[in-house]
């Protein structure tokens, strides 16, 4: 067969293909050129998707008419000028292919000015052929018109996903952009609507701009600095969570990038306060020498590589664990409530204060004693469950949700003090336990007390290295996977030191003879299973996330499922929540109690409104 060299119009539609892979980036690369010229107010308008059409207009530096055919040139570009310069990539596009490449597949229009030229000069490029340029009325700046994406490429055109698809995915990167960049005001159109338009001004005024004015209430600024590492933004407060990650923002030297290190990081440092399936809301800047980074690893460029992760995982881990714990303190010390309903005496905890002292010492960051703490949790807003004041009566109190329908419940997740001195009411469902004092009720899901219980001796245990090891009559024995055991087996040193002796019995078999005898109810089973449920998705790379994430899990396996109270066990499990001042979540966030007013309840049958 004879082989043929391509002539350059085939060559660059193929290679186009590497950088224009759907209307998203384009408007990626379109916004890097725009950030990069300068610019300080950009626009981005698309229809159908960025199918039929986008248009990215901003007031940077434009380009000079000399460097207008340049500029569509493959491999042109005004960032890099030597092989140095790639050690220190600080711009946001610099292969100098976006250009060339989105009109290779593509009908485009540049519209440019610079601020000491006459008028302004236009360019179509359709295809990779070139139009003359003309003089045309057009403000300083540069405006890119990019219309029929893949008109010439039918094979491609048809792989691009339905046109909302692909607007959902432009407005993802919009928002990023917003984020990474608050000072610049942009503006964002779909099909002739202004979706968003930021002021420039501030990154809290540009969170706004995109979530609402209640999100500011949800979330608390964080900055910490180690060495030549910096990191700063904002991270959502206890108990407010979504249900996935794509409110998750990160900003590497002004660069949006997506990065697992950092996420886990975020977190790891929140899994006590999660409920399952639950995440938190963050936008970070992280800031770090250039040289410590490669952002040339993919050629989206929103994938990155770090020199030393290890660095960068225990700066967020830090500043957030350390922000939370601190945070907690203080909304102790300022929403100390007046006089209110002392039937929930203040909906007020004591915080263990050895606790705050020991991660104190463990993350090195300075938390102030109160005289009195109290530590309130809410519940994500977007949640059925409706946010209340807790320096209110909870009679009195209006709901604070961004949207809620007539038929979802007031009611709210709260920590309260002396437990013992509510009313049994009875128990339902073999989970919970009703509670009455003057006008509330409580619900307690006594499974989740006891987990907490469990897992605050645990603890306290493990860390006064009071563990007293109980060997097994009959060793148990579990029959898994190759994989399995292997992932077992590395977390060997952690479950030693936590009470466990495990070993390899056989090639696909494990077998623990020995356990904690704190924890003398284990279910085995379940704890193995816990543990390999988890294999993939949660792989524990510090020595204390290992210890809390396994005494998690032997904790939930050692609590009794189904088991029915009786009264006295009832009134001991309430002592005992009183006396060791839990936080009132599970060790996996999941709430301890609901109360419900008796107001709430009578409007639901109507006799008050």
């Amino acid at each position: 067969m004879a082989i043929n060299v391509l002539d350059s119009l085939i060559i660059n539609r193929i290679s186009a293909g590497e950088v224009v892979e759907s209307p998203f980036s384009i408007v990626k690369e379109l916004l890097d050129n725009s950030i990069d010229a300068g610019a300080t107010k950009i626009t981005v308008e698309i229809q159908n998707g960025g199918i039929d059409q986008i248009i990215v207009k901003d007031n940077g530096k434009g380009i000079e008419h000399d460097d207008m055919i340049k500029a569509f040139l493959p491999h042109a570009t005004s960032k890099i000028k030597d092989i140095s310069d790639l050690e220190a990539i600080s711009t946001l596009g610099f292969r100098g292919e976006a250009l060339a490449s989105i009109s290779n597949v593509s009908k485009t229009t540049l519209l440019t000015k610079t601020s000491d030229s006459d008028c302004a000069y236009s360019l179509d490029v359709f295809g990779g052929i070139f139009g003359e340029i003309m003089a045309a009325e057009g403000e300083v700046g540069t405006k890119i018109e990019v219309n029929n994406l893949f008109y010439n490429t039918p094979a491609r055109r048809k792989f691009l996903k339905k046109p909302k698809q692909e607007e959902s995915q432009i407005t993802n990167i919009v928002i990023r952009y917003m984020m990474a960049h608050p000072t610049i005001s942009f503006k964002y159109v779909v099909d002739s609507k202004t979706i968003y338009h930021s002021k420039g001004n501030s990154l809290q005024n540009t969170i706004t701009s995109v979530y609402g004015d209640d999100i500011i209430q949800n979330i608390m600024p964080i900055q910490k600095e180690i060495g030549n590492l910096s990191v700063n933004g904002f991270v959502s407060k206890v108990g407010y969570s979504k249900p996935n990650t794509t409110y998750q923002t990160l900003i590497i030297n002004s660069r949006y990038v997506v990065d697992e290190i950092v996420s886990k990081a975020v977190y790891m440092a929140f899994e006590e306060y999660l409920m399952p399936r639950q995440f938190p809301f963050y936008v970070l800047n992280l800031t770090m020498p250039m040289i410590d980074i490669d952002v040339n690893v993919h050629p989206s460029k929103m994938n990155v590589k770090f020199a030393n992760p290890s660095k960068i995982y225990d700066l967020i881990y830090t500043a957030v664990r350390s922000k939370i714990f601190a945070s907690l303190n203080n909304e102790i010390l300022e929403n100390k409530p007046k006089s209110i309903n002392t039937a929930i005496e203040n909906s007020l905890i004591k915080t263990d204060l050895n606790s705050l002292k020991e991660i104190e010492v463990e993350l090195n960051t300075n938390i102030p004693e109160p005289n009195s703490k109290i530590l309130t949790l809410k519940q994500d807003s977007y949640s059925p469950m409706t946010i209340f004041d807790l320096n209110k009566n909870l009679e009195e109190t209006k709901p604070q949700t961004e949207t809620k329908s007539s038929s979802e419940n007031d009611q709210t997740y709260v920590n309260v003090s002396n437990l013992a001195d509510f009313k049994i009411v009875g128990e339902i469902f073999n989970e919970f336990i009703i509670l009455e004092k003057e006008n509330n009720m409580l619900l307690l899901d006594f499974h989740a007390g006891h987990e907490r219980l469990n897992y605050d001796k645990f603890k306290d245990i493990v860390k006064n290295r009071q563990i007293v090891i109980q060997d097994l009559l009959v060793p148990y024995i579990q029959t898994i996977t190759e994989p399995e055991v292997e992932y077992i087996l590395s977390l060997k040193t952690q479950l030693t030191d936590l009470g466990f002796e495990i070993e390899q019995f056989g090639e696909k078999q494990i077998i623990i003879s020995s356990i904690p005898m704190q924890l003398k109810d284990i279910n085995l089973k379940n704890f193995v299973d816990d543990l390999l449920h988890d294999m993939k998705n949660i792989k524990p790379k510090m020595n204390n996330e290992i210890d809390h994430y396994l005494m998690q899990k032997a904790c939930k396996s050692s609590v009794k499922s189904g088991m029915k109270l009786s009264e006295m066990e009832i009134k001991e499990l309430l002592k005992n929540l009183d006396i060791n001042k839990p936080v009132l979540l599970c060790p996996h966030g999941r709430p301890i109690i609901s109360v419900v007013s008796k107001s709430q309840i009578e409007k639901w049958f109507k006799r008050i409104v």
